[in-house]
């Protein structure tokens, strides 16, 4: 049996990695075989290509759907093999971030046409005043928080931008089923409405 490809999508800072790593514990505990990923994946060369500073967006945009190219056969292979993929990022990234600094969406959505989509996308929703606010939270070192509250500052405008396209696409795109996840509930609703969603689809696998 197929296995369940999973993405998960949001601005930065929405909670995607907490909520990765519930789910997968939820995995580990019902013995259901999983694999993460995450895009950009800087463990190859290509992805590692996107942090030169000089690179135009378009470039920048194809290298980022070049790196997912790259995992194709993988995702194909894990996926036939009947387990459960988790990714963190995916193509929805790509035309939502990119769009939201003034590339043509639908020409972004062209360049990864063929690539495989996921059976499920969570958009883990959260406006950008409350990402501020939850890092201003954070018990980090004063340097990291102090570098992540710059970035999502003076990103605000743009993640804003972002956050639109996205519920755009999950009220439009029909190559998913997208679930759109208030993530300004506590971190346990929300889990907890992610794994109603996933549970019987997780079902079907054991069957």
């Amino acid at each position: 049996m197929r296995g369940l490809f999973i993405a998960f999508e949001g601005i930065t800072g929405s909670g995607k990695k907490t909520h990765i790593k519930l789910l997968t514990e939820e995995l580990l505990i019902r013995k259901i075989s999983f694999t993460t990923l995450s895009f950009p994946d800087f463990d190859n060369d290509i992805a590692r290509l996107t942090k030169k500073p000089q690179l135009d967006a378009y470039t920048l945009s194809l290298l980022y759907a070049a790196d997912r190219s790259y995992s194709q056969e993988r995702i194909k292979s894990l996926l036939e093999n009947g387990q459960v993929v988790i990714t963190d990022r995916y193509c929805y990234s790509n035309f939502a971030y990119q769009a939201a600094k003034g590339l043509p969406l639908e020409w972004l959505m062209e360049i990864e046409k063929y690539i495989i989509k996921p059976d499920i996308v969570f958009l883990i929703d959260v406006p950008v005043e409350t990402t501020l606010a939850r890092v201003r939270q954070l018990s980090l070192e004063d340097f990291s928080k102090r570098e992540i509250l710059e970035r999502i500052e003076k990103e605000k405008d743009i993640l804003e931008k972002v956050r639109e396209i996205f519920l755009k696409l999950a009220k439009e795109n029909r190559e998913a089923k997208w679930f759109v996840i208030d993530a300004t509930k506590s971190i346990k609703e929300v889990h907890e409405e992610i794994w109603s969603i996933l549970e019987p689809e997780i079902e079907k696998l054991k069957g």
